[in-house]
Formats: structure tokens, C-alpha cells, sequence
């Protein structure tokens, strides 16, 4: 007898979209792509899939964790510089890759598991790969202040909006930003309000 005829059909997004939340701890109070700037599912290229984009459960590449499956930008990227740095920027490690893999330009955001696509990110949304006006990314942040920040480095990566997750104990840009929370529109996916600088007191306690 075949079990797993008899059981009831879910689609495949369903189950990619559930094997992720669960991967990264979400949970549906923490908000989700679905009817975000990241949900692709209305494009035609999309195949009507949220997740398929970004990831995929089946030959995704090995070098990313989770799962990834859009191309990976390959850009080299002119850098943030400052004399008051104690940390030296380098190039942007596999976790902002992957926001700047659309974002730089380089690279269509149709161009997923294999296929080249022809649809570019513009306007505010292409950051392109000067960086020097940008926060640094891809630096080892030291902690000036009272905050001790090692909770964020021992969680899940991904961390959660009550904390800044470091990355090898690196700023990236997932450090800032959720890509998955569909929050609140003009707030560019950030992990914790402006309001009263609470983003940038998280790590620059004064």
C-alpha cells in the first residue's frame, strides 16, 4: 500500500514556506514575505511561488545556508572608509551577498535555479557597488559601550527583532534587516524602530 498517496495533497510552496519558518525560528507574529516587497509570487517568471526565488529545499548551493538559490553576485565592491574605524571593512561576506546579489544590480532578480533572467532592481531599491556611503559591512564590530552584545553572536544567525544578529561577528546587512518581515511599509525591513535612534543605540551605546 502506497502511504503516501492517501495523504492530503499541500503545495509545494506551502511545505518550502513552512520548512523555512521553522528553519529560521519565525513564527507568525513576527510577520512574513508573504505581501512584501520580497514576494515575487505575482510575477509570471515566479511560477505563482513565494519562496522559490530565494530558496529551494532540492540542489540548492552548498556555500549558502539556507538553502539559497538565486544567483550570487560576484561584484567587487568599493568600501565604506573612515579614520574613526576601529574595525577595517572588507568585502561583503555570503550573508549581505545575498541581499546585494538583487540589490548591486549585477544580477536580475528573475535570475534563480539556473536561468538568466532580464528583471533589474531600480530607483531607491539599487544600491549598486559603491558601498562608501553606506554603513560598513563585512567589519567586525567592537563594542564601544556598556552593551554587551554576546547573545547576539551565541543565537540562531538570523537572530530575532529583539536583537541584531552578528555574522562571525560581523555587521552585514541581514544585521539590520529582516528580508522576510513584511512590517510596516517605508521602514526598509529594519529589525528595530528609528525612534529615537533605537537602531543605532542597539550597537553604539552611548
Amino acid at each position: 500500500m502506497n502511504l503516501i498517496a492517501k495523504r492530503p495533497a499541500r503545495s509545494a510552496t506551502v511545505c518550502v514556506a513552512a520548512a523555512f519558518a521553522a528553519l529560521l525560528g519565525m513564527d507568525a507574529t513576527r510577520g512574513g514575505i508573504q505581501g512584501s516587497v520580497h514576494d515575487f509570487s505575482g510575477r509570471i517568471w515566479s511560477g505563482g511561488k513565494i519562496c522559490i526565488v530565494c530558496h529551494t529545499p532540492h540542489h540548492a548551493d552548498p556555500t549558502v545556508d539556507p538553502l539559497w538559490n538565486h544567483t550570487l553576485s560576484t561584484a567587487a565592491y568599493t568600501l565604506y572608509s573612515s579614520p574613526t574605524l576601529n574595525s577595517i571593512p572588507g568585502q561583503p561576506g555570503v550573508q549581505s551577498r545575498l541581499c546585494l546579489s538583487c540589490h548591486d544590480g549585477t544580477v536580475a532578480i528573475d535570475s534563480f535555479g539556473g536561468m538568466t533572467g532580464g528583471e533589474y532592481v531600480s530607483g531607491d531599491r539599487l544600491i549598486g557597488t559603491d558601498l562608501a556611503d553606506d554603513h560598513p559591512i563585512g567589519m567586525t564590530f567592537y563594542h564601544d559601550g556598556p552593551l554587551n552584545c554576546q547573545n547576539c553572536h551565541q543565537m540562531h544567525p538570523w537572530g530575532f527583532a529583539s536583537v541584531l544578529p552578528f555574522f562571525d561577528g560581523k555587521v552585514e546587512c541581514a544585521t539590520c534587516h529582516e528580508p522576510h518581515n513584511n512590517g510596516v511599509p517605508g521602514t526598509k525591513l529594519l529589525r528595530k524602530t528609528v525612534s529615537q535612534s533605537a537602531l543605532c543605540l542597539h550597537c553604539h551605546a552611548k
